[in-house]
């Protein structure tokens, strides 16, 4: 969901060939996640020690596994603790069916929204806009705790205004005041920003309602790739657990899709996830993944609007499409700018290989004329995050000898995107991937992800932010 941990910027002023491309694939019938082989054996991910006590039976299973199961990790232990129980009301609109299991694991705790709204109580600096000051998250603060009163008081007590971590398979109810679903299982104290609680919860449901494929969505704050804070020297990423101060960092979202032998569908619902870096770190175990360039607002993704659009035709790309059109198609009629899209990890190698023979020949070019394409390319809020193909259509312009490289990416990229349906004006330039371009430094964790250990990404962007002239060298030999 929506959701971006405040993200903070001090920024002093405004900011500013190798073969590649479409193959000839059947994309609608993409392997079985069962047949993914993840070299998991070497990642230690011992799950969590702690007791689940049964709170129901669940459903008795057929022999034959469903066609799909969807998993929805729903870490609302923080400021979206409110929105737990509206968004499974909406998945409750629908259910689960004969052919599709829908199981959540849900945490929530007591939340008071802060007297100051810059600050959201992991003692992080204000969020600074730089082209206009501060500014509010859209995703902040959830309007049913902060300006609303709560229909949760000690007066009138809701059946569900638990705290804690449960898990639920999901029935359909039209009951929008509680809860409908059978609740399977409810967990003691339990850490939501740990990867490992990530994998125990993919793992059982897996076992419990096993499904010729896979979907599972990350429901939380999201940075992309992105470092939470200043203050913390982590490359954070999502699923944020205020009790803990823990994160799920995006090497360890890799980690996590690998130990548990990979997903059909992985998808954030959650701010700014859709970068290239999340992608990459990914490739190997989501063949699809969803998620949003830009920050999502509050109420994140509307679950009835997705799961009603699921027809006879239960392919990957379906599925993906459904997502991305219910979400669209929520904040169209709300009349909200939002972005979202889904896209094919199978060329991402090839996309980093394009991208460092771009880089190649970028850096044997004038920097002034970069750093004016930068600025002027899409962007999007607190995560220094630019949209991809408007930065290399920009910088095809403003220096011809790159446009060719710039057009062969996007063609690339245009064959591995489903759908991409950004809302409003605002975003008619968001082309759906965005990628790490920072104005003023580099981050230092950069260097950890993947795509860095085995790209050039992060050489092209360390020689963006050197504002000092450096000596003209000559451009490397391209490599594969």
């Amino acid at each position: 969901m929506k959701k971006i941990k405040i993200i903070q910027l001090f920024a002093a002023a405004a900011l500013c060939s190798g073969q590649a491309g479409a193959q000839n694939i059947d994309f609608d019938n993409l392997p079985s996640i069962m047949d993914i082989t993840a070299q998991a054996s070497q990642i230690a991910a011992p799950a969590p020690q702690a007791v689940r006590v049964a709170q129901e039976p669940a459903p008795a299973q057929t022999s034959a596994p469903k066609e799909w199961t969807i998993m929805v990790f729903m870490n609302g232990k923080n400021n979206l603790a409110d929105y737990i129980l509206k968004d499974m009301n909406e998945m409750e609109q629908v259910g689960s069916s004969d052919k599709i299991n829908i199981v959540t694991e849900a945490g929530k705790m007591a939340y008071t929204a802060p007297s100051n709204p810059y600050n959201d109580g992991w003692g992080d600096f204000p969020d600074i806009n730089p082209w206009n000051n501060y500014y509010m998250h859209p995703g902040w603060p959830p309007a049913p705790s902060f300006n609303t009163p709560s229909t949760e008081t000690a007066e009138t007590p809701s059946v569900d205004s638990w705290v804690g971590v449960r898990r639920y398979y999901v029935q359909k109810d039209n009951d929008t005041s509680k809860l409908g679903s059978l609740l399977v299982e409810e967990l003691p104290k339990t850490d939501m920003g740990d990867w490992n609680e990530l994998v125990e919860f993919t793992r059982w449901a897996k076992a419990k309602y096993p499904a010729k494929k896979y979907m599972l969505i990350v429901w939380n704050h999201g940075d992309g790739w992105i470092t939470k804070s200043l203050k913390i020297s982590l490359p954070k990423g999502i699923s944020y657990d205020d009790e803990t101060g823990n994160g799920i960092t995006t090497v360890q979202l890799g980690q996590a899709l690998a130990k548990i032998g990979g997903v059909d569908i992985y998808a954030s619902d959650a701010c700014l996830m859709q970068m290239a870096e999340v992608v990459y770190e990914l490739k190997d175990y989501a063949p699809v993944i969803v998620g949003s360039e830009e920050t999502e607002p509050g109420d994140g993704w509307d679950y009835a609007a997705f799961f009603s659009r699921l027809t006879s035709s239960l392919t990957p790309t379906a599925l993906a499409k459904a997502a991305v059109e219910g979400y669209a198609a929520s904040y169209s009629a709300k009349g909200q700018a939002a972005t979202l899209s889904a896209i094919r990890t199978r060329n991402a190698d090839n996309l980093r290989g394009l991208l460092d023979q771009w880089v190649t020949l970028a850096m044997a070019q004038d920097k002034a004329k970069l750093n004016e394409a930068l600025r002027e390319s899409t962007g999007f809020k607190g995560a220094d995050s630019r949209d991809l193909l408007h930065f290399l259509s920009i910088t095809g312009v403003k220096l011809p000898e790159l446009q060719a490289k710039g057009a062969e990416i996007a063609s690339l990229v245009s064959s591995m995107m489903i759908k991409n349906a950004p809302v409003g004006s605002t975003y008619k330039n968001a082309g759906g991937l965005g990628i790490y371009l920072p104005y003023y430094s580099f981050d230092d964790n950069y260097s950890k992800l993947a795509m860095s250990k085995t790209g050039k990404w992060d050489s092209f962007i360390k020689w963006m932010t050197d504002k000092e002239p450096a000596a003209p060298t000559a451009p490397a030999a391209p490599t594969r």
